[in-house]
Order: structure tokens, then C-alpha cells, then sequence
């Protein structure tokens, strides 16, 4: 093949028969940058490494490349995780050509921690080049790179499958996540499409930054926009290449683009280019001959007015709040009372035009499409006093919140769980057996207190079905007994049940419905739900909740131990035949 011009980096790849593959060339990378870090997040886990994430930054030849860095002198051992988990991060210098065969071996299955002499394997997925090797994207958002960096360049290397079952489990960790945030950056948890990544990061090599703002308005609205290219500065800088970028000018209105034009800099790295009226959103490309497109910043909207409101303190009050009995003493605290006391424009606000307006009716729509898809559901509606319901009323409304929530149960792939201290027997027919998909997980934590007593309290004030009298006999009981049916049905596929412990007050306040990784708060019990007006709404924080929920569960215990240490006794038989699985 033909050599790679001066400048470009190549790496030979000897694939498993020993021939040499074809070789990626990087337009000018050797020559452009004079070192590398690569930089890697890592998990230990039954003695097998687990890739969290990495990438190689390359460093132009005006920024000096730092020091080996290692997260501490040691291993971090996750707490709380049940097992031997550690994590690791660590960044090593290595010169251009090195990183980039770490990076194109890595490309070809290999990715080792190269921080001895005997570099240690680690565990990834295959990967999938994005682009192909020897190229480069520009022009989205990174989050874990430098501000230095100034939007680079970037080759990803996707994983092509999705994480490890150890993986998986390490995002439920509250503490592992934090240290990920700190010691690598981000957290990547946050982020499916670069956990477990690598990537490959090019700062642009002839510019250390790009000026863009408007100026020179006039009164008839018109005005300049001016882009300011600025050099890097080290010794035998390519002047040739950067006389030679080309400028693209980007325009986009509310009505939509008007203009992509053609520019360049002048001798001191100006282009300025007028318009007739006020811009809406402008971005630029800018690209090289040999090296590609190096620069790219989609058309962002300008901030042409800053409002700040000031507020005076007007009142200080010190309220004592009374003692609510042993476990609530009195306390005192001090509130301050706000008065608004006028503020500052910066700026100049544009004259209404049909621009704004359009803005203004876009804005209209997106919040009232953000207001409809609210993952929320508000039950128990009704127009008329809640002693003036009909039994049929009442029937309704349990029946479309009891489908809302039994909809969301069916549509769980992996896991159900049931948070209420209030759950029983009802509920475990009416919810719990309502998944679909084979092998979901399904698990119940209710209260000792619902488990123990006669009656749920709640439901004291309705009288039984004709012919029927209220049973004498514990829920928890009732529960155990359709458990023991139901498992002779569904088998290991039978949920599982377990009883808070502690006071008498459950642990939980508020009821919570785990799908899966997504966590549905409501304010009604299950067993009541629709009877009264109540929201059942979707959780943001979900591995917050989700992990203090783990957390009571593992100090829970099972239905039937909790009935055997409390000495209530077991109904004989095979317990009541409510359902047919």
C-alpha cells in the first residue's frame, strides 16, 4: 500500500493468521499532537476486570501532556455491595503512536490496562467503529471533555452489546456512581451510550478557540456577525494549513434555514459578515484541506436580554412549632419574608416581529405537549360529594386505576416490585400476577402491622358482601396460603413476599411501584386506589428510591418466617382457590 504522507499516523495490526491488515491512517495526527493519556474507569468483580469506560486525549503540541494519575493508592472497594467490587481509575502518558495502537488494538478486541510491563486484560463487549477508523465526528456535546478542549474531534468505539450482569448491578450503587463522578469525570451511568465506551479524542491542532458574537446594531435592526479564528503558538506551526481553512456560515430562523455561506479569515483570523435584520441563530463549520472538517457549532440562539430581580427582607418571623409527643419535641426556627424591590435589564430586548411570535407559539406547544405526556395519572375523580356515589361510580373509577397500574405491571421485562405496608391478598391477585413475560421477578414488601391485624382499618367502615362476615383470620395468613396455591401453579415464577421490620410504623410511608428500572410513586394504598381522589406519578431520582428500597429489603423478612417468629397459625389445606395460573 501506499506509504501515509508526512504527518500521518499509521499502525500496523497483524490479525490472528499473521497477515497484516488493512492500516487506518489519521490525517496528520503525528505531527499535530506530541503525546496522549489514556484514561480508564474500571471494575473488579469475582476476579474478572470489567471496562466502565476510557478514552485516549490527544494533546496539541502547544499543551503539555501531564503526569501518570491513579485514583489513590489502592483499589476502591465499593461499600455496602455485597461481594468483592472494586473500582479503578488511572490515566497514563503515552507517546501518539503508542495510544493510537492501544486504541486500534482495543478497535480489534484487546483492551488491557497498560500500566505495568505485563498489561492487564480487561473484560469488554466487541466493538463497533464510529466512524471507521482514521476518521473523525465534530460538533456534539462530550460530556467528559475538558472545556480546553474546545468541542474536539472524536472517534467512538460503541459496544456492541449491552453491560455485564456486574455492570449492571454496580449502577444501583449511590456511592459507586458518586465516585465515578468524581475520579472519572462523569458518571457514565447516566449516560447508555458511552458505558462501558471507548473513544478518541483530537482537540483541533491549529486553533485553541473560536470567537463568535454579533455587533453593531443599527436602528433599523441590521447588524454584524463576526467569527475570530485564534491560533495555536509552537514551534515549526503549520501557518500554510491555517491560512488555508475554509469558513462556513450557518443561519437558521424560527421559519426555518436561510443561509449556509461560503467565508474565510482575513490575515488576522477575521470574518465578519452583515445582516439586514436581527440574526436568530447562527453557527459555523470550519474545515482543512488536509486535516477535514475541525470545527463544527450548530446555529444556537442569542441571548439579547438578561432580567434581574432584586428582593429586600421585610419581616423575620420566629415560629415555635409545638411538641407532637416523645418521638416529635418542640422546636423553633426562623423564616424571612421577601418584598420584591425592583431590578435590572442588561441588554436590549428585540421589537416584536414575526420571528418572536413564531418562537412564542413554539413555545406554547412544547409546554403544552410536555403537560399531556406527564407520567402521571390523577384517580378518583368525580363531580358529585363522595357519600352521593353510586356503587357503579365507585366500580369505575377502581376499575380505570386498577387497569393503569396493571398495564404498567404487564409491561415489565425484568422486575416488579411492590412497595405498601397495606398489601395483601386482593392485591397480590388483582397486581402482582399480572406480568406477562416470563421469568420477571416479582416481589411484594408490605407491613407487619396490614399483616397481622383481622382487618385492614381502611376498609372497617364498609360492611361485608351480603352473606358474608369479615374474616378473623391475620392477612398475612390469607397471603401465605394463596402464595402456597399460586406456587403450585407459576413455581419459581411465584412472587415473592416480604414483611418490613422494625416499630410498629413500617419503614415506608409512601407507596412505590418498581417496573423494571423505573420507579411509579402513589399517594393511595393499592387497595384502595380509585376510591378517592389520588396521584400515582413517575419518579425522576428512580435508582434513589430504588436503592433505598433494596436496602429494607435485604433486612426483611420472608412472609413465612415472619408468620412462624410471630406465632400466628398457619390455615390448613391448600388455602383459598382465588386463582386459577
Amino acid at each position: 500500500m501506499d506509504s501515509p504522507e508526512d504527518g500521518d499516523a499509521a499502525v500496523e495490526h497483524p490479525d490472528t493468521a499473521g497477515s497484516a491488515q488493512q492500516v487506518p491512517i489519521w490525517p496528520k495526527v503525528a505531527t499535530d499532537y506530541h503525546g496522549a493519556l489514556v484514561r480508564l474507569a474500571t471494575m473488579r468483580a469475582a476476579g474478572k476486570q470489567y471496562l466502565l469506560f476510557g478514552y485516549v486525549e490527544l494533546f496539541p503540541r502547544d499543551i503539555p501532556v501531564p503526569e501518570r494519575f491513579t485514583a489513590g493508592e489502592r483499589n476502591w472497594a465499593v461499600p455496602n455491595f455485597g461481594g468483592d467490587v472494586t473500582l479503578a481509575g488511572s490515566a497514563l502518558p503515552m507517546s501518539t503512536a503508542d495510544a493510537l495502537a492501544w486504541y486500534e488494538a482495543a478497535a480489534l478486541g484487546r483492551v488491557t490496562i497498560p500500566l505495568t510491563a505485563s498489561p492487564v486484560e480487561i473484560a469488554a463487549p466487541p466493538f463497533g467503529a464510529e466512524p471507521a477508523l482514521g476518521r473523525f465526528c465534530v460538533g456534539e456535546t462530550i460530556p467528559f471533555s475538558a472545556q480546553w478542549h474546545g468541542g474536539p474531534r472524536i472517534h467512538r468505539l460503541v459496544p456492541m452489546e449491552d453491560p455485564a450482569e456486574a455492570i449492571q448491578k454496580l449502577g444501583s450503587s449511590t456511592a459507586a456512581r458518586e465516585w465515578l463522578a468524581t475520579n472519572a469525570g462523569f458518571d457514565p451511568f447516566e449516560y447508555e451510550e458511552w458505558l462501558g465506551s471507548l473513544s478518541l479524542l483530537a482537540p483541533d491542532p491549529l486553533l485553541t478557540g473560536v470567537g463568535h458574537f454579533t455587533y453593531d446594531r443599527k436602528a433599523t435592526g441590521s447588524e454584524r456577525v463576526v467569527i475570530q479564528a485564534h491560533r495555536r503558538h509552537y514551534e515549526d506551526y503549520p501557518e500554510a494549513d491555517a491560512g488555508a481553512l475554509k469558513l462556513v456560515i450557518l443561519q437558521r430562523r424560527p421559519a426555518g434555514w436561510t443561509e449556509v455561506l461560503p467565508a474565510s479569515f482575513d490575515d488576522d483570523g477575521f470574518a465578519i459578515k452583515g445582516y439586514p435584520e436581527p440574526v436568530s441563530e447562527t453557527g459555523f463549520a470550519i474545515s482543512c484541506p488536509t486535516r477535514g472538517l475541525v470545527r463544527m457549532v450548530p446555529p444556537t440562539l442569542w441571548m439579547e436580554q438578561i432580567s434581574v430581580g432584586f428582593g429586600v427582607v421585610d419581616a423575620v418571623l420566629d415560629v415555635e412549632v409545638p411538641s407532637g409527643g416523645r418521638r416529635k419535641p418542640a422546636s423553633r426556627y426562623k423564616t424571612s419574608r421577601v418584598k420584591e424591590a425592583g431590578g435590572v435589564h442588561v441588554g436590549e430586548a428585540l421589537p416584536l416581529s414575526g420571528a418572536i411570535r413564531i418562537v412564542e407559539l413554539q413555545e406554547a406547544r412544547k409546554d403544552r405537549l410536555q403537560k399531556q405526556s406527564a407520567p402521571q395519572r390523577l384517580f378518583g375523580v368525580h363531580e358529585t360529594d363522595k357519600d352521593d356515589l353510586t356503587g357503579d361510580d365507585l366500580v369505575r373509577m377502581r376499575g380505570e386505576a386498577e387497569s393503569y397500574v396493571a398495564n404498567l405491571v404487564a409491561g415489565a421485562q425484568r422486575r416488579v416490585i411492590f412497595v405498601d405496608p397495606d398489601f395483601g391478598m386482593r392485591e397480590l391477585q388483582n397486581y402482582a400476577l399480572r406480568v406477562m413475560r416470563d421469568g420477571v421477578e416479582v416481589t411484594i414488601l408490605t407491613g407487619a402491622p396490614h399483616m397481622r391485624k383481622a382487618r385492614p382499618d381502611d376498609s372497617a367502615e364498609e360492611a361485608p358482601p351480603e352473606g358474608q362476615t369479615a374474616s378473623s383470620t391475620p392477612p398475612g395468613v390469607l397471603l401465605l396460603a394463596q402464595l402456597r396455591h399460586v406456587q403450585g401453579r407459576l413455581g419459581p415464577g411465584t412472587p415473592k413476599v416480604l414483611v418490613m421490620l422494625g416499630s410498629r410504623k413500617p419503614v415506608f410511608h409512601d407507596r412505590f411501584l418498581v417496573i423494571d428500572d423505573v420507579v411509579w410513586a402513589s399517594g393511595p394504598s393499592f387497595n384502595e386506589l380509585g376510591e378517592r381522589i389520588g396521584l400515582i406519578s413517575q419518579v425522576h431520582e428512580s435508582r434513589i428510591v430504588i436503592a433505598a428500597i433494596e436496602r429494607v429489603l435485604d433486612r426483611s423478612m420472608p412472609l413465612a418466617d415472619w408468620i412462624a417468629k410471630a406465632g400466628l397459625p398457619e390455615l390448613n389445606g391448600d388455602g383459598p382457590d382465588a386463582t386459577h395460573a
